[in-house]
């Protein structure tokens, strides 16, 4: 009793300060998440002062939008609820009213923490809008899923709990202090005309700029407006799922005329978050380079050549899946809810990818996945259908007892190749179609597995455990590790090429999406994307798409889409090893986009 009576004598003494304090603290706390996930390149203060700055750029950063990450920002609805309790006095006078008042703001207060929450998740690491239709089950599916990759110990998951307990408890003390009727009735003048004017800002705000408060970018920002926005994208995505009808599809990749006279072994590998942020950087660069030059080196020693630009991923910082059926289907997949509704379509009826029409030209269609964390049975079966991959090899498959990497966690990626390389190709009575992911350069991008001359010496028992996803390191350390991530993959698969290809083999190297917490949207979607043959006539052929000579490019523009590899490489293949070809199939830059067969029905 005496400890309440001391609270509320502090209460009644400092009620502005207190008030104030409350205030702010409870709108801090909201962009807090947005602050922390980009803290590697923010700043704590809103701006930072220039004597170049006109006193309008001032204004403007502080009162209407900054490019800054900070927290220092309002949100409308709890500032007009707040603004509703001290200055309307009618509001707060029925004692009924009030419990009733504080609930409703603490549940509406807690419905806009777990929606800025989510918002910042999707912008920061993944760089999407917050779209309910096409991320609710990448979370449902998602979720479960890294809380298996991690790994963690139980004390983790209770240290969470214990700290989000806490932090329910501070904001429902924070939120009784700011709405306490005692402290309200002793603020002084100046307070409430200070509420007054940053209402009006509010108001202003939401009258002259409206939608666009659903811009994480404003000072003012509402959760309605979020929330409208939010489930406005939703019905478009729905809309543009409900109208793919397959038929664009199968007119589009309809090669059934068009029939390969050769049959080299092809290799299309997905090197995990290699990304053009290599390019971007100063020192990623001139570390990129200088490797690329050395393995180009390499390659042209062993009698291979490279062609290789930039391409334009669906996704940016995850979902590797979408990037690479994006590739292998040639229609953009940007979303997990696109990709679902493909899957669920295609479990009768085969779509015509490039897999499938290899199929029909003589090939084996192979896939190797080295994740520890196995599909389910039933999960590897409605995959199989989808791609129609003929030998699917997971973890169980691969012999492996050695230690496992990172994310997953992952056997060494060098094993993982030259095992299937060995289990599936040199065994193979008819060309193979060869699909891998790598993982060991997926994020947190330690420990790393090192080089070995044999890769039969990897799978070896030894003390090394997989890092945690969430551990606490310098930026700067965190980037060098994704740089040694890139270099190990690098140098790994050059030796894999020298080893293991023959004079028809070819190796399509292409990054997935960029890496996570080491770059930025600026950077924009684009990855590298490499291809590598004996055959110099074949390689060639990609020079007039854009693509220039070795592994390094000069001009950082993307020259293509993922999305339009499928059409881009069936044509060369088929001006190179076709039979009696006299017109190559329609090129497709941009793919076939999900919305196409509803703009067909219209016209």
């Amino acid at each position: 009793m005496a400890k309440h009576l001391r609270a509320r004598l502090k209460l009644t003494l400092y009620p502005d300060l207190v008030f104030w304090a409350c205030f702010f603290t409870l709108n801090l706390l909201l962009f807090l998440p947005w602050y922390l996930l980009n803290r590697e390149t923010t700043t704590w203060l809103p701006i930072s002062f220039s004597l170049t700055w006109a006193p309008v750029d001032v204004v403007q950063s502080l009162a209407l939008r900054r490019e800054n990450l900070d927290p220092f920002r309002l949100n409308a609805e709890i500032t007009l609820l707040v603004a509703l309790w001290v200055l309307v006095r009618w509001i707060r006078r029925p004692l009924k009213s009030r419990g009733t008042f504080r609930r409703f703001f603490l549940a509406l207060y807690f419905a806009v923490w777990s929606y800025y929450l989510y918002e910042s998740v999707m912008l920061s690491l993944y760089q999407i809008e917050p779209v309910f239709y096409s991320q609710y089950r990448l979370l449902l599916d998602g979720i479960p899923f890294v809380v298996r990759s991690l790994q963690l110990p139980l004390v983790f998951y209770a240290a969470t709990a214990f700290a989000l307990l806490a932090g329910a408890v501070l904001i429902g003390r924070l939120v009784r202090a700011l709405l306490d009727v005692t402290l309200v009735e002793r603020l002084g003048k100046g307070s409430k005309v200070g509420l007054a004017m940053i209402t009006l800002l509010v108001l202003a705000s939401a009258f002259k700029y409206q939608d666009s408060l659903a811009n994480p970018q404003m000072v003012v920002s509402s959760f309605a407006y979020k929330l409208q926005t939010n489930i406005a994208d939703s019905i478009q995505a729905r809309r543009h799922l409900d109208a793919f009808d397959n038929k664009a599809a199968q007119s589009a990749y309809d090669y059934s005329a068009y029939h390969l006279l050769e049959t080299p072994h092809i290799y299309l590998i997905f090197v995990e978050s290699y990304g053009s942020v290599l390019y971007k950087r100063p020192d990623y660069r001139k570390a990129y380079t200088s490797l690329l030059s050395q393995l180009q080196r390499q390659l042209r020693q062993g009698g291979w050549h490279v062609t290789s630009t930039l391409s334009e991923a669906p996704t940016w910082g995850g979902g590797s899946w979408m990037s690479y059926t994006s590739a292998l289907f040639g229609v953009r997949i940007d979303n997990h809810s696109q990709y679902l509704s493909l899957i669920d379509r295609y479990q009768s009826g085969a779509y015509p990818d490039l897999g499938h029409y290899l199929k029909t030209q003589g090939y084996e269609y192979a896939r190797v996945s080295s994740l520890s964390d196995q599909l389910e049975e039933q999960e590897l079966l409605e995959q199989k259908k989808f791609y129609g991959v003929d030998r699917w090899l997971q973890y169980s498959n691969l012999g492996y007892q050695g230690s496992l990497y990172g994310w997953g966690p992952a056997p060494p990626d060098q094993y993982v190749l030259h095992f299937a390389h060995q289990a599936i190709i040199s065994r193979a009575s008819r060309p193979v179609f060869l699909f891998f992911i790598t993982q060991n350069s997926h994020y947190p991008w330690v420990p790393l597995p090192k080089l070995a001359d044999d890769w039969r010496t990897l799978n070896s028992s030894t003390s090394e455990h997989p890092a945690l996803l969430i551990d606490p390191i310098p930026h700067e350390v965190r980037r060098q590790n994704y740089l040694n991530s890139i270099e190990y993959e690098l140098e790994f698969l050059t030796d894999f090429i020298l080893q293991e290809g023959d004079e028809k083999s070819i190796f399509v190297l292409i990054g997935d999406h960029q890496p996570q917490r080491v770059s930025r949207r600026s950077d924009g979607f684009d990855t590298p994307i490499h291809i590598i043959s004996k055959d110099a006539a074949f390689v060639d052929l990609f020079l007039s798409y854009g693509f220039v000579r070795g592994l390094t490019v000069q001009d950082y523009t993307p020259r293509m889409h993922h999305e339009s590899f499928y059409s881009m490489f069936v044509r060369a293949l088929l001006a190179q090893y076709g039979q009696d070809i006299k017109t190559l199939p329609t090129f497709l830059p941009d793919g076939i986009p999900l919305e196409a067969s509803m703009n067909a029905n219209q016209f």
